[in-house]
Protein backbone atom coordinates (compact mmCIF):
# COMPACT_ATOMS: atom_id res chain seq x y z
CA UNK A 1 0.00 0.00 0.00
CA UNK A 2 1.44 3.37 -1.12
CA UNK A 3 0.29 6.33 0.96
CA UNK A 4 -0.91 9.30 -1.08
CA UNK A 5 0.69 12.61 0.01
CA UNK A 6 -2.78 13.93 0.82
CA UNK A 7 -3.24 11.14 3.35
CA UNK A 8 0.27 11.20 4.85
CA UNK A 9 -0.49 13.68 7.68
CA UNK A 10 -3.51 11.61 8.74
CA UNK A 11 -1.33 8.52 8.99
CA UNK A 12 1.36 10.43 10.90
CA UNK A 13 -1.32 11.54 13.37
CA UNK A 14 -2.57 7.97 13.78
CA UNK A 15 0.95 6.60 14.28
CA UNK A 16 1.51 9.29 16.93
CA UNK A 17 -1.62 8.12 18.73
CA UNK A 18 -0.45 4.53 18.34
CA UNK A 19 2.77 5.33 20.24
CA UNK A 20 0.99 7.30 22.96
CA UNK A 21 -1.95 4.97 23.52
CA UNK A 22 -0.46 1.51 22.87
CA UNK A 23 3.33 1.37 22.52
CA UNK A 24 3.93 3.53 25.61
CA UNK A 25 1.93 1.20 27.86
CA UNK A 26 2.62 -2.05 26.02
CA UNK A 27 6.39 -1.93 26.60
CA UNK A 28 6.33 -0.65 30.18
CA UNK A 29 6.81 -3.05 33.08
CA UNK A 30 3.67 -3.89 34.98
CA UNK A 31 0.62 -5.53 33.44
CA UNK A 32 -3.02 -6.24 34.21
CA UNK A 33 -3.37 -9.42 36.23
CA UNK A 34 -5.06 -11.53 33.51
CA UNK A 35 -2.40 -10.66 30.94
CA UNK A 36 0.37 -11.53 33.38
CA UNK A 37 -1.26 -14.86 34.17
CA UNK A 38 -1.49 -15.73 30.45
CA UNK A 39 2.13 -14.72 29.84
CA UNK A 40 3.24 -16.77 32.85
CA UNK A 41 1.43 -19.87 31.60
CA UNK A 42 2.93 -19.44 28.10
CA UNK A 43 6.42 -18.96 29.52
CA UNK A 44 6.01 -22.05 31.69
CA UNK A 45 4.84 -24.04 28.67
CA UNK A 46 7.88 -22.92 26.67
CA UNK A 47 10.13 -24.09 29.49
CA UNK A 48 8.60 -27.54 29.88
CA UNK A 49 6.21 -26.74 32.71
CA UNK A 50 2.81 -28.09 31.75
CA UNK A 51 1.48 -29.22 28.38
CA UNK A 52 -0.74 -27.63 25.74
CA UNK A 53 -3.90 -29.27 27.09
CA UNK A 54 -2.82 -29.11 30.73
CA UNK A 55 -1.08 -25.75 31.21
CA UNK A 56 0.37 -24.73 34.57
CA UNK A 57 0.44 -21.33 36.27
CA UNK A 58 2.12 -22.04 39.62
CA UNK A 59 3.00 -24.74 42.11
CA UNK A 60 0.48 -23.67 44.75
CA UNK A 61 -2.42 -22.10 42.81
CA UNK A 62 -3.89 -22.83 39.38
CA UNK A 63 -1.47 -25.73 39.00
CA UNK A 64 -3.76 -27.13 36.31
CA UNK A 65 -5.04 -23.99 34.61
CA UNK A 66 -8.27 -24.49 32.66
CA UNK A 67 -9.73 -21.02 32.99
CA UNK A 68 -9.48 -20.54 29.20
CA UNK A 69 -8.90 -22.78 26.16
CA UNK A 70 -5.16 -23.14 25.52
CA UNK A 71 -4.43 -21.76 22.04
CA UNK A 72 -3.11 -18.33 23.13
CA UNK A 73 -0.73 -20.01 25.56
CA UNK A 74 0.52 -22.31 22.81
CA UNK A 75 1.11 -19.45 20.38
CA UNK A 76 2.86 -17.26 22.95
CA UNK A 77 4.94 -20.23 24.09
CA UNK A 78 6.46 -20.35 20.59
CA UNK A 79 7.56 -16.73 21.04
CA UNK A 80 9.07 -17.53 24.45
CA UNK A 81 10.81 -20.56 22.97
CA UNK A 82 12.42 -18.42 20.27
CA UNK A 83 13.03 -15.15 22.13
CA UNK A 84 13.67 -16.34 25.70
CA UNK A 85 11.90 -15.25 28.89
CA UNK A 86 12.43 -11.48 28.74
CA UNK A 87 9.50 -9.34 29.88
CA UNK A 88 9.39 -7.96 26.33
CA UNK A 89 8.39 -11.27 24.72
CA UNK A 90 4.66 -11.00 25.44
CA UNK A 91 4.88 -7.33 24.46
CA UNK A 92 6.43 -8.14 21.08
CA UNK A 93 3.65 -10.66 20.57
CA UNK A 94 1.05 -8.05 21.53
CA UNK A 95 2.52 -5.57 19.06
CA UNK A 96 2.33 -8.12 16.26
CA UNK A 97 -1.32 -8.82 17.13
CA UNK A 98 -2.19 -5.11 16.89
CA UNK A 99 -0.33 -4.71 13.59
CA UNK A 100 -2.02 -7.80 12.18
CA UNK A 101 -5.39 -6.40 13.32
CA UNK A 102 -4.70 -3.17 11.41
CA UNK A 103 -3.64 -5.16 8.34
CA UNK A 104 -6.84 -7.22 8.45
CA UNK A 105 -8.95 -4.07 8.76
CA UNK A 106 -7.23 -2.82 5.60
CA UNK A 107 -7.86 -6.09 3.75
CA UNK A 108 -11.53 -6.12 4.79
CA UNK A 109 -11.93 -2.49 3.76
CA UNK A 110 -10.28 -3.24 0.41
CA UNK A 111 -12.56 -6.25 -0.03
CA UNK A 112 -15.52 -3.85 -0.29
CA UNK A 113 -13.92 -0.68 -1.69
CA UNK A 114 -11.09 -1.96 -3.89
CA UNK A 115 -12.10 -0.10 -7.06
CA UNK A 116 -13.49 2.96 -5.30
CA UNK A 117 -11.84 6.17 -3.98
CA UNK A 118 -13.00 5.27 -0.44
CA UNK A 119 -10.29 2.59 -0.30
CA UNK A 120 -7.88 5.27 0.95
CA UNK A 121 -10.07 6.12 3.95
CA UNK A 122 -9.49 2.89 5.89
CA UNK A 123 -7.20 4.86 8.22
CA UNK A 124 -10.38 6.29 9.76
CA UNK A 125 -11.39 2.81 10.98
CA UNK A 126 -7.94 2.49 12.57
CA UNK A 127 -8.37 5.90 14.21
CA UNK A 128 -11.77 4.95 15.62
CA UNK A 129 -10.35 1.67 16.97
CA UNK A 130 -7.44 3.45 18.66
CA UNK A 131 -9.83 5.90 20.32
CA UNK A 132 -11.85 3.17 22.07
CA UNK A 133 -10.41 3.09 25.63
CA UNK A 134 -11.00 -0.60 26.31
CA UNK A 135 -9.19 -1.46 23.05
CA UNK A 136 -5.93 0.39 23.60
CA UNK A 137 -5.99 -0.86 27.19
CA UNK A 138 -6.54 -4.49 26.16
CA UNK A 139 -3.95 -4.36 23.36
CA UNK A 140 -1.31 -3.22 25.84
CA UNK A 141 -2.17 -5.83 28.49
CA UNK A 142 -1.91 -9.19 26.68
CA UNK A 143 -5.61 -10.01 26.92
CA UNK A 144 -7.03 -13.00 25.09
CA UNK A 145 -9.66 -10.86 23.35
CA UNK A 146 -6.94 -9.19 21.26
CA UNK A 147 -5.84 -12.47 19.71
CA UNK A 148 -9.39 -13.77 19.42
CA UNK A 149 -10.42 -10.57 17.62
CA UNK A 150 -7.53 -10.97 15.19
CA UNK A 151 -8.67 -14.48 14.25
CA UNK A 152 -12.27 -13.29 13.91
CA UNK A 153 -11.25 -10.53 11.48
CA UNK A 154 -9.33 -13.11 9.46
CA UNK A 155 -12.45 -15.32 9.41
CA UNK A 156 -14.56 -12.42 8.14
CA UNK A 157 -12.02 -11.70 5.42
CA UNK A 158 -12.15 -15.28 4.12
CA UNK A 159 -15.95 -15.31 4.35
CA UNK A 160 -16.30 -12.14 2.30
CA UNK A 161 -13.72 -13.29 -0.22
CA UNK A 162 -15.86 -16.34 -0.87
CA UNK A 163 -19.27 -14.67 -1.10
CA UNK A 164 -18.34 -11.31 -2.69
CA UNK A 165 -15.50 -12.19 -5.03
CA UNK A 166 -16.55 -15.83 -5.39
CA UNK A 167 -12.87 -16.67 -5.34
CA UNK A 168 -11.97 -20.26 -4.37
CA UNK A 169 -15.19 -20.41 -2.40
CA UNK A 170 -14.73 -23.68 -0.54
CA UNK A 171 -11.06 -23.07 0.21
CA UNK A 172 -11.83 -19.63 1.64
CA UNK A 173 -14.76 -20.98 3.66
CA UNK A 174 -12.51 -23.74 5.02
CA UNK A 175 -9.89 -21.15 6.00
CA UNK A 176 -12.64 -19.07 7.62
CA UNK A 177 -13.75 -22.11 9.63
CA UNK A 178 -10.16 -22.69 10.77
CA UNK A 179 -9.91 -19.05 11.88
CA UNK A 180 -13.17 -19.40 13.81
CA UNK A 181 -11.86 -22.53 15.47
CA UNK A 182 -8.68 -20.66 16.40
CA UNK A 183 -10.74 -17.79 17.85
CA UNK A 184 -12.88 -20.18 19.90
CA UNK A 185 -9.76 -21.99 21.14
CA UNK A 186 -8.54 -18.68 22.56
CA UNK A 187 -11.52 -17.81 24.72
CA UNK A 188 -14.49 -19.95 23.91
CA UNK A 189 -17.76 -19.71 22.06
CA UNK A 190 -17.78 -15.90 21.80
CA UNK A 191 -15.14 -16.24 19.11
CA UNK A 192 -17.74 -17.81 16.79
CA UNK A 193 -19.82 -14.65 16.32
CA UNK A 194 -18.67 -14.13 12.67
CA UNK A 195 -20.86 -17.13 11.84
CA UNK A 196 -23.62 -14.53 11.54
CA UNK A 197 -21.83 -12.70 8.71
CA UNK A 198 -23.23 -14.73 5.80
CA UNK A 199 -26.78 -14.47 7.11
CA UNK A 200 -26.53 -10.70 7.60
CA UNK A 201 -24.94 -10.33 4.16
CA UNK A 202 -27.87 -12.20 2.60
CA UNK A 203 -30.46 -10.14 4.54
CA UNK A 204 -28.85 -6.81 3.57
CA UNK A 205 -27.62 -7.33 0.00
CA UNK A 206 -29.82 -10.14 -1.34
CA UNK A 207 -27.33 -10.84 -4.14
CA UNK A 208 -26.82 -14.44 -3.06
CA UNK A 209 -29.64 -16.95 -2.83
CA UNK A 210 -31.12 -18.19 0.43
CA UNK A 211 -29.94 -21.73 -0.37
CA UNK A 212 -26.36 -20.54 -0.94
CA UNK A 213 -26.41 -18.56 2.31
CA UNK A 214 -27.77 -21.58 4.16
CA UNK A 215 -25.27 -24.02 2.63
CA UNK A 216 -22.28 -21.77 3.32
CA UNK A 217 -23.37 -21.16 6.92
CA UNK A 218 -24.02 -24.84 7.55
CA UNK A 219 -20.64 -25.71 6.00
CA UNK A 220 -18.86 -23.43 8.49
CA UNK A 221 -20.85 -24.81 11.42
CA UNK A 222 -20.38 -28.45 10.43
CA UNK A 223 -16.67 -27.91 9.84
CA UNK A 224 -16.30 -26.55 13.37
CA UNK A 225 -18.46 -29.28 14.93
CA UNK A 226 -16.54 -32.04 13.12
CA UNK A 227 -13.22 -30.54 14.21
CA UNK A 228 -14.24 -30.43 17.87
CA UNK A 229 -15.79 -33.87 17.57
CA UNK A 230 -12.54 -35.30 16.24
CA UNK A 231 -10.26 -33.76 18.88
CA UNK A 232 -12.74 -34.78 21.59
CA UNK A 233 -11.97 -38.40 20.80
CA UNK A 234 -8.77 -37.77 22.73
CA UNK A 235 -9.32 -38.23 26.47
CA UNK A 236 -6.81 -35.49 27.38
CA UNK A 237 -8.68 -32.96 25.23
CA UNK A 238 -12.02 -34.03 26.68
CA UNK A 239 -10.71 -33.66 30.21
CA UNK A 240 -9.26 -30.25 29.43
CA UNK A 241 -12.53 -28.92 28.02
CA UNK A 242 -14.56 -30.52 30.81
CA UNK A 243 -12.40 -28.68 33.34
CA UNK A 244 -12.83 -25.46 31.33
CA UNK A 245 -16.62 -25.79 31.36
CA UNK A 246 -16.64 -26.54 35.09
CA UNK A 247 -14.31 -23.68 36.05
CA UNK A 248 -15.38 -20.99 33.58
CA UNK A 249 -18.57 -21.54 31.59
CA UNK A 250 -20.93 -22.91 34.24
CA UNK A 251 -19.93 -20.32 36.90
CA UNK A 252 -20.57 -17.57 34.32
CA UNK A 253 -24.25 -18.45 34.49
CA UNK A 254 -24.57 -19.68 38.08
CA UNK A 255 -21.93 -18.05 40.28
CA UNK A 256 -20.46 -14.86 38.80
CA UNK A 257 -18.02 -12.61 40.65
CA UNK A 258 -19.62 -9.99 42.86
CA UNK A 259 -18.53 -7.18 40.52
CA UNK A 260 -20.12 -8.72 37.43
CA UNK A 261 -23.81 -9.12 38.23
CA UNK A 262 -25.63 -6.62 35.98
CA UNK A 263 -26.72 -8.14 32.66
CA UNK A 264 -27.07 -4.67 31.14
CA UNK A 265 -23.60 -3.56 32.20
CA UNK A 266 -22.22 -4.64 28.82
CA UNK A 267 -24.68 -2.33 26.99
CA UNK A 268 -23.90 0.61 29.26
CA UNK A 269 -20.18 0.08 28.81
CA UNK A 270 -20.54 -0.38 25.05
CA UNK A 271 -21.97 3.13 24.83
CA UNK A 272 -19.29 4.61 27.11
CA UNK A 273 -16.46 2.89 25.22
CA UNK A 274 -17.80 4.09 21.87
CA UNK A 275 -18.33 7.62 23.21
CA UNK A 276 -14.99 8.94 21.80
CA UNK A 277 -15.99 7.55 18.39
CA UNK A 278 -19.38 9.26 18.63
CA UNK A 279 -17.68 12.55 19.57
CA UNK A 280 -15.37 12.26 16.55
CA UNK A 281 -18.33 11.42 14.33
CA UNK A 282 -20.35 14.41 15.56
CA UNK A 283 -17.34 16.71 15.13
CA UNK A 284 -16.69 15.32 11.67
CA UNK A 285 -20.36 15.62 10.78
CA UNK A 286 -20.43 19.27 11.79
CA UNK A 287 -17.24 19.98 9.84
CA UNK A 288 -18.37 18.19 6.69
CA UNK A 289 -22.02 19.21 7.18
CA UNK A 290 -24.24 16.30 8.14
CA UNK A 291 -26.78 16.78 5.36
CA UNK A 292 -24.05 16.85 2.72
CA UNK A 293 -22.34 13.85 4.31
CA UNK A 294 -25.41 11.61 4.30
CA UNK A 295 -26.45 12.68 0.81
CA UNK A 296 -23.06 11.49 -0.49
CA UNK A 297 -23.53 7.97 0.88
CA UNK A 298 -24.91 5.64 -1.75
CA UNK A 299 -27.18 2.72 -0.90
CA UNK A 300 -24.40 0.14 -1.22
CA UNK A 301 -22.14 2.01 1.23
CA UNK A 302 -24.98 2.22 3.76
CA UNK A 303 -25.45 -1.51 3.41
CA UNK A 304 -21.77 -2.23 4.02
CA UNK A 305 -21.82 -0.05 7.15
CA UNK A 306 -24.96 -1.79 8.43
CA UNK A 307 -23.42 -5.20 7.75
CA UNK A 308 -20.40 -4.55 9.97
CA UNK A 309 -22.47 -2.95 12.72
CA UNK A 310 -24.83 -5.95 12.83
CA UNK A 311 -21.87 -8.35 12.94
CA UNK A 312 -20.41 -6.28 15.78
CA UNK A 313 -23.70 -6.41 17.70
CA UNK A 314 -23.78 -10.20 17.25
CA UNK A 315 -20.44 -10.30 19.04
CA UNK A 316 -21.65 -8.04 21.85
CA UNK A 317 -25.33 -8.54 22.70
CA UNK A 318 -25.03 -12.31 23.46
CA UNK A 319 -22.75 -11.35 26.36
CA UNK A 320 -25.93 -10.28 28.17
CA UNK A 321 -26.87 -13.95 28.51
CA UNK A 322 -24.35 -14.37 31.32
CA UNK A 323 -24.15 -12.53 34.61
CA UNK A 324 -20.38 -12.32 34.28
CA UNK A 325 -19.82 -8.95 32.65
CA UNK A 326 -16.59 -7.08 31.85
CA UNK A 327 -15.92 -4.36 29.32
CA UNK A 328 -12.90 -6.03 27.77
CA UNK A 329 -15.08 -8.93 26.61
CA UNK A 330 -16.26 -6.56 23.86
CA UNK A 331 -12.78 -5.99 22.42
CA UNK A 332 -13.23 -8.90 20.02
CA UNK A 333 -16.08 -7.14 18.20
CA UNK A 334 -14.76 -3.57 18.43
CA UNK A 335 -12.91 -3.60 15.06
CA UNK A 336 -16.26 -4.26 13.38
CA UNK A 337 -17.80 -1.25 15.12
CA UNK A 338 -14.81 0.86 14.02
CA UNK A 339 -15.17 -0.29 10.40
CA UNK A 340 -18.95 0.14 10.38
CA UNK A 341 -18.88 3.72 11.70
CA UNK A 342 -15.89 4.73 9.56
CA UNK A 343 -17.67 3.63 6.38
CA UNK A 344 -20.37 6.25 7.02
CA UNK A 345 -17.78 9.00 6.55
CA UNK A 346 -15.80 7.35 3.76
CA UNK A 347 -17.48 8.86 0.65
CA UNK A 348 -17.64 12.49 1.82
CA UNK A 349 -14.21 12.40 3.48
CA UNK A 350 -12.66 10.86 0.37
CA UNK A 351 -14.15 13.60 -1.81
CA UNK A 352 -13.02 16.32 0.60
CA UNK A 353 -9.42 15.08 0.87
CA UNK A 354 -9.07 14.48 -2.86
CA UNK A 355 -9.81 18.17 -3.40
CA UNK A 356 -6.66 19.13 -1.46
CA UNK A 357 -3.86 20.28 -3.73
CA UNK A 358 -0.75 18.15 -3.20
CA UNK A 359 1.59 21.17 -3.26
CA UNK A 360 -0.62 23.49 -1.23
CA UNK A 361 0.91 25.42 1.65
CA UNK A 362 -1.77 24.26 4.10
CA UNK A 363 -1.03 20.58 3.38
CA UNK A 364 2.72 21.16 3.84
CA UNK A 365 2.11 22.88 7.19
CA UNK A 366 -0.27 20.10 8.29
CA UNK A 367 2.29 17.47 7.29
CA UNK A 368 5.10 19.26 9.14
CA UNK A 369 2.98 19.56 12.30
CA UNK A 370 2.13 15.85 12.26
CA UNK A 371 5.79 14.93 11.72
CA UNK A 372 6.59 16.96 14.86
CA UNK A 373 3.73 15.23 16.71
CA UNK A 374 5.16 11.86 15.77
CA UNK A 375 8.65 12.83 16.96
CA UNK A 376 7.29 14.11 20.29
CA UNK A 377 5.12 11.00 20.81
CA UNK A 378 8.09 8.69 20.16
CA UNK A 379 10.40 10.57 22.55
CA UNK A 380 7.71 10.83 25.23
CA UNK A 381 6.86 7.14 24.90
CA UNK A 382 10.50 6.05 25.13
CA UNK A 383 11.11 8.17 28.25
CA UNK A 384 7.98 6.75 29.88
CA UNK A 385 8.91 3.17 28.97
CA UNK A 386 12.43 3.53 30.42
CA UNK A 387 11.66 5.37 33.64
CA UNK A 388 8.03 4.82 34.69
CA UNK A 389 6.45 1.41 35.37
CA UNK A 390 2.88 1.16 34.11
CA UNK A 391 1.49 -0.09 37.42
CA UNK A 392 2.48 -1.85 40.67
CA UNK A 393 5.71 0.14 40.99
CA UNK A 394 6.44 -0.81 44.62
CA UNK A 395 5.31 -4.40 44.13
CA UNK A 396 7.56 -4.84 41.09
CA UNK A 397 10.50 -3.29 42.92
CA UNK A 398 10.15 -5.81 45.73
CA UNK A 399 9.57 -8.77 43.41
CA UNK A 400 12.85 -8.03 41.62
CA UNK A 401 14.66 -7.26 44.88
CA UNK A 402 13.58 -10.45 46.65
CA UNK A 403 13.53 -12.63 43.55
CA UNK A 404 17.28 -12.20 43.18
CA UNK A 405 17.71 -13.71 46.66
CA UNK A 406 15.21 -16.56 46.47
CA UNK A 407 16.12 -19.53 44.28
CA UNK A 408 14.08 -19.91 41.09
CA UNK A 409 11.31 -22.44 41.52
CA UNK A 410 11.08 -21.94 45.28
CA UNK A 411 7.92 -21.36 47.30
CA UNK A 412 7.39 -18.37 49.62
CA UNK A 413 5.05 -18.43 52.57
CA UNK A 414 2.50 -15.61 52.82
CA UNK A 415 -0.36 -14.80 55.22
CA UNK A 416 -3.92 -15.54 54.16
CA UNK A 417 -4.49 -11.77 53.84
CA UNK A 418 -2.09 -11.66 50.87
CA UNK A 419 -3.40 -14.73 49.08
CA UNK A 420 -5.80 -12.78 46.86
CA UNK A 421 -3.10 -10.42 45.52
CA UNK A 422 -3.11 -12.16 42.15
CA UNK A 423 -0.69 -9.71 40.55
CA UNK A 424 1.91 -10.59 43.20
CA UNK A 425 1.46 -14.29 42.38
CA UNK A 426 1.77 -13.52 38.67
CA UNK A 427 4.91 -11.36 38.86
CA UNK A 428 6.80 -13.88 41.00
CA UNK A 429 5.77 -16.79 38.81
CA UNK A 430 6.41 -14.97 35.51
CA UNK A 431 9.86 -13.56 36.32
CA UNK A 432 11.28 -16.10 38.81
CA UNK A 433 9.08 -19.27 38.67
CA UNK A 434 8.39 -18.60 42.35
CA UNK A 435 5.04 -19.55 43.91
CA UNK A 436 3.31 -18.12 46.98
CA UNK A 437 1.65 -20.31 49.60
CA UNK A 438 -0.80 -19.16 52.28
CA UNK A 439 -1.08 -22.58 53.93
CA UNK A 440 0.43 -23.46 57.29
CA UNK A 441 3.34 -25.27 55.63
CA UNK A 442 6.66 -23.75 56.70
CA UNK A 443 8.85 -22.62 53.79
CA UNK A 444 12.36 -21.20 53.79
CA UNK A 445 11.04 -17.69 53.10
CA UNK A 446 8.02 -15.72 54.26
CA UNK A 447 6.71 -12.50 52.72
CA UNK A 448 4.66 -9.93 54.65
CA UNK A 449 3.08 -6.69 53.48
CA UNK A 450 4.50 -3.89 55.64
CA UNK A 451 0.98 -2.61 56.29
CA UNK A 452 0.02 -5.89 58.01
CA UNK A 453 0.57 -6.90 61.63
CA UNK A 454 4.09 -8.41 62.12
CA UNK A 455 2.45 -10.99 64.41
CA UNK A 456 1.25 -12.71 61.23
CA UNK A 457 4.83 -13.91 60.70
CA UNK A 458 5.17 -17.42 62.18
CA UNK A 459 7.73 -17.94 64.95
CA UNK A 460 11.22 -18.87 63.85
CA UNK A 461 11.57 -16.37 61.00
CA UNK A 462 14.08 -13.52 60.89
CA UNK A 463 13.56 -10.42 58.75
CA UNK A 464 16.18 -9.83 56.06
CA UNK A 465 17.71 -6.38 55.85
CA UNK A 466 17.04 -5.59 52.20
CA UNK A 467 15.77 -2.31 50.64
CA UNK A 468 12.17 -3.33 49.94
CA UNK A 469 9.35 -0.79 49.66
CA UNK A 470 6.07 -2.63 50.18
CA UNK A 471 6.94 -6.05 51.64
CA UNK A 472 9.34 -7.47 54.21
CA UNK A 473 11.08 -10.77 53.44
CA UNK A 474 11.77 -13.19 56.28
CA UNK A 475 14.01 -16.26 56.33
CA UNK A 476 13.62 -19.37 58.50
CA UNK A 477 16.19 -19.02 61.28
CA UNK A 478 15.97 -22.39 63.05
Amino acid sequence: MIINKRYLPFWLFIISLFFILIIRDLFRDGMFMDGMIYATIANNLANGLGTFWNPIFGQTIMHDFHGQPPLLFGIEAIFFKILGSSLYVERIYGLLVVLMTVFLIYKLWKCFFNERPEVNIFWLAVLFLLCIPVCFWAYSNNLEESTMGMFDLAALLFIFKSIIHKNKIWLNLSLAALMLIAASMCKGVQGLFPLTAIFFYWVIFRNISFSRMFIYSVFLLVFIIVFYGMISLNETVRSSYAAYFDSQIIPSFTNPGITHTDRFRIIKQLFSELLPVFVLMIGGGIFIKIKKMFSSIDKNTKRISLLFLLIALSGTLPLMLTLKQSGFYMVTAMPCYAIGFAIIFAPSLSTLIDQIKVNSKKLKIFTTVTWLMLAVSIVFSLITIIYIPKRDKEMLHDVYCTGEIITNGNIIGIPEETHSEWSLHAYYSRYFYISLDASSIRHKYFLLDKSLDPKLVPEGYKMLNIPTQKYNLYIWNH
